[in-house]
């Protein structure tokens, strides 16, 4: 079992002050995710080493391997000859067309080039559109500059960015906080692990989505108050996956960073009688959390061809299989995908380290499709707040509205 007391000792002397971070509200919705600030924010402080150019040379570098077979030429060549014709009829098509689009458009379906190729447009102006604001904004900042030079000459001014009596804290101060905490908790923590191992099975767009999920997933993991320590398995840094979540976390490899990236199998790690497959293909419902078990789950996101692979790959290793009692404590719409993120499935896990399953489930915030309705308990209660009061004609009308004895 977990010793808590020697946790809460060795967080007392860390010496820090009491600092109360209070996540903001998250948008679980994948297709409206934007990696800009918010990974600044939770993740890194680092900067690519590479430049632009350096990028497009090692990316024309595997376009020029890739063309060398003949049939992936002739769809090259297809392509550009496609966006020559839709510039010649002023359709959206980008101005310029960088070699990692090429190849990502080369590995896509006909729907899916058309589709980026509109992102690419929309980017483009986008990107124009905000460096005009940049430069309006940098003239009005100047002619505030210059009006505040006039109003105050001493320059002695309270407010922010100019004399304040507090320090300020940095997003590094910040970001090295929760990784101390998120180290320190995880030695208490029980282990969750995510498996890697389905690139063969996800397309380009899925492993994006896939990466993206994963990504939530830690940084719901260490704005928790119990973080867990979480692993990829099955991880080798060469995979397809793996490139993508590091293009969205540059310093994924870092020694200092808080995470267990390994491309070895669980098996090869933990015990193979504590370990629990959690997939939603399989008829065991998990009745209690077991915090001496190492919780399983599939990183895997199958949009277009949904099958168990979960449940054959955990059959396959002799591992025991489990699924969360959605259907017993929540209420889905007629027609609803009854289907998790990464993210919200290990929500789920950190509500029940702690307490019961019963208990916990029925306020848990990943819920899904979940019918809004007054039940006739809550009828009651506004009745006897009601009948507080002196006014027996109110209570009456009460009573017949409800038909409450």
């Amino acid at each position: 079992m977990y010793n808590f007391d020697l946790k809460s000792s060795i967080v007392l002397l860390r010496k820090f002050s009491s600092i109360f971070i209070v996540s903001s509200p998250f948008n679980t919705n994948l297709s409206k995710i934007q990696i800009t600030c918010f990974i600044k924010r939770n993740f890194s402080e680092v900067i690519l080493n590479k430049t632009k150019k350096e990028i497009d040379e090692d990316d024309n570098e595997k376009l020029q391997k890739l063309l060398e077979d003949s049939v992936i030429m002739k769809k090259y060549k297809l392509l550009r000859y496609e966006l020559d014709y839709m510039r010649e009829v002023n359709e959206d098509v980008p101005a310029e067309v960088r070699p990692k689009d090429w190849l990502y458009m080369l590995n896509s379906t006909k729907t899916h080039q058309r589709k980026y190729i509109r992102f690419l447009f929309l980017n483009e102006i986008k990107q124009q559109n905000l460096m005009k604001k940049h430069k309006e904004k940098v003239q009005l900042t100047r002619l505030k500059q210059s009006k505040l030079e006039e109003e105050c000459p001493s320059g002695i001014k309270y407010g922010l960015s100019n004399n304040t009596l507090f320090l300020r804290i940095y997003e590094s101060t910040l970001d090295n906080f929760l990784n101390m905490n998120l180290s320190i908790s995880s030695m208490f923590e029980p282990n969750v692990v995510f498996d890697c191992g389905y690139d063969h099975v996800m397309t380009n767009y899925e492993m994006k989505n896939c990466a993206k999920q994963v990504l939530l997933s830690f940084v719901r993991n260490r704005m928790h108050k119990c973080p867990a320590q979480l692993y990829l398995c099955n991880a080798p840094r060469n995979s397809q996956f793996m490139s993508i979540l590091h293009n969205l976390v540059p310093n994924l490899y870092n020694d200092s960073f808080p995470l267990n990236i390994t491309s070895k199998s669980y098996l090869d790690i933990f015990d193979k009688d504590k370990l629990v497959y959690l997939t939603p293909h399989c008829r065991n419902e998990m009745i209690s959390y077991d915090p001496d078990k190492t919780y399983i789950i599939g990183a895997i996101v199958d949009k277009t061809s949904p099958q168990p692979y979960s449940l054959a790959k955990a059959k396959k290793e002799g591992i025991r299989m489990e699924k969360l009692p959605l259907n017993k404590y929540l209420q889905w719409n007629r027609g609803s995908s009854k289907s998790l993120t990464l993210n919200q499935i290990l929500e789920d896990l950190q509500f029940l380290v702690k307490s019961k399953l019963e208990e916990e489930k029925k306020g848990a915030v990943v819920v899904k499709d979940l019918k809004e309705f007054i039940t006739e308990h809550t009828l009651k209660s506004i009745f006897e707040e009601d009948t507080r009061s002196k006014d027996i004609r109110l209570q009456s009308f009460y009573r017949s509205k409800l038909d409450v004895k």
